[in-house]
């Protein structure tokens, strides 16, 4: 029979035992196969996406990272301009608590002075008081002449010059 059609019944045997094959792979290893190869892609999509999102979750706690960075070093600029700010106000502070210690001590030497000059005017004028009297004794005590005259003012301001001023 299959020998009119011009075909061999080896052949067509193999034929018959490929159908069957290939129903009974379809049927026992095709599914399974399929099942593991379904599974295989749903891991590596699932790797894929949990890569991705690791890295998105990377790449924001990297751009948090940056931020506080960022925002440490203003706070440490910050804190080094206050530092500065404040080291400078301590300085002015040092230097007019020492301009209103020397306009003190100042104040206080040139109070002094004008004591010792008071004093010193004091003195003279008793010395002078003295010396008045003194020369008008002697020009009570002596008829006045020219020479005497001349040696009395001589006298005074030789006694004057010795007067300490």
């Amino acid at each position: 029979m299959f020998e009119s059609l011009g075909l061999n019944a080896t052949l067509v045997a193999q034929i018959f035992n490929f159908l069957v094959l290939l129903i009974f792979l379809r049927v026992v290893v095709y599914k399974p196969l399929v099942n593991i190869l379904v599974k295989r892609q749903e891991l590596i999509y699932n790797n894929v996406k949990t890569a991705e999102d690791e890295r998105k979750e990377a790449e924001a706690l990297h751009q948090k990272y940056l931020q506080e960075m960022q925002k440490a070093k203003e706070d440490a600029q910050s804190v080094i301009q206050q530092a500065a700010k404040s080291g400078e106000a301590q300085a002015h502070q040092i230097i007019e608590s020492a301009k209103a210690e020397a306009e003190r001590v100042k104040e206080a030497a040139l109070r002094e002075i004008d004591r010792e000059k008071e004093k010193a005017v004091a003195e003279l004028r008793d010395q002078v008081a003295a010396l008045s009297i003194l020369v008008a004794d002697k020009i009570i005590g002596n008829q006045i002449t020219k020479d005497i005259q001349h040696n009395l003012v001589q006298e005074f301001i030789k006694e004057a010059g010795d007067l300490p001023c």
